[in-house]
């Protein structure tokens, strides 16, 4: 069974002025994350744009990155769609193409769900399919908390191998490791929220989700091996910095999150453009912004 741990980035999506998939920088990004040494990747979550682009571009994704890959780390794969059919025909469509795991986010829109009602929409996807399957916690853009003793239920249950919590409440993540080293310690506990990065490994998360990866993998991976290391305080004052460039990517408001990060990658050459589904382009103010953060930082994004 799949193991879950260290870093695992949500990649983005590379995208051309027509919002297909431009395959040259999906590449070439992949290529780029790889040398930064995460352990896995995750495609097609909230920062891969997955419930903004075209099914058959999802897939296209997929595949151009399973072939880049070529086995060298898991690829992870969002399913997630507003209609649950949809979501099991992509979970099954994802196990054709060869994915090592796939991500399913509580349902959204329809809030304030039962317990209940959200374990069986877990458990009708993972029946679905062969594969592992990794829960994405998001209560903030779904309006669905998951309960603990859901949580909990879903952890006893050998076909759900992880969790990325994004929902920023360190009191529920301490708490699923509680539930974690007592129900089931080969469950993953991964940690979204990049402004905790350190606290979460320092307590005992299994590794991240950084949104911020695609990017910073490098940066990210100190911290994680400052972390593993037990060095408390240099895993600290890296998590301080990486907050900065968090900041100036991401901006005050955090407002610029997906295109602050595509215009840093499109201004290394990494990506050829930084093209949103729905995002309007940088004002010249913020791309600035974006320069002088990536500027600052040259040396932890790249390893220069």
């Amino acid at each position: 069974m799949l193991k879950l741990q260290g870093i695992i980035p949500p990649m983005i999506t590379p995208l051309d002025n027509q919002r297909k998939v431009d395959e040259e920088s999906a590449r070439g990004l992949v290529n780029f994350m790889l040398e930064s040494g995460v352990d896995g990747l995750f495609l097609l979550g909230t920062m891969g744009e997955g419930l903004a682009l075209e099914t058959s571009q999802q897939y296209r994704l997929v595949d151009i990155v399973l072939s880049e890959v070529a086995g060298n780390c898991p690829v992870l794969a969002g399913c997630s769609d507003s209609a649950l059919k949809q979501t099991i025909k992509n979970a099954r469509q994802l196990e054709q193409l060869g994915v090592d795991a796939v991500v399913v986010m509580q349902p959204a829109f329809f809030r304030m769900l039962s317990g209940s009602e959200l374990e069986q929409y877990f458990l009708s996807v993972s029946q679905a399919t062969a594969l592992p399957v990794v829960i994405y916690n998001n209560p903030g853009l779904t309006g669905n908390k998951i309960s603990l003793a859901t949580m909990e239920k879903l952890i006893a249950n050998p076909k759900f191998i992880g969790v990325k919590d994004s929902s920023s409440d360190f009191d529920y993540l301490t708490s699923l490791l509680a539930l974690r080293d007592k129900t089931r310690k080969d469950f993953a506990i991964m940690q979204g929220d990049e402004l905790a990065i350190a606290p979460a490994l320092l307590v005992g998360a299994d590794g991240v989700v950084p949104g911020i990866g695609s990017l910073a993998g490098r940066f990210v991976k100190k911290i994680y091996q400052a972390a593993q290391a037990k060095d408390r305080e240099r895993a600290l004052t890296l998590q301080l910095e990486l907050n900065e460039l968090f900041a100036g990517v991401y901006g005050p408001d955090v407002s610029d999150w997906l295109r602050g990060q595509k215009e840093a990658l499109a201004y290394l050459g990494i990506i050829h453009n930084p093209a949103t589904v729905y995002y309007q382009p940088l004002s010249e103010e913020k791309i600035d912004r974006v320069h002088v953060a990536v500027e600052r930082w040259k040396e932890y994004l790249l390893g220069e």
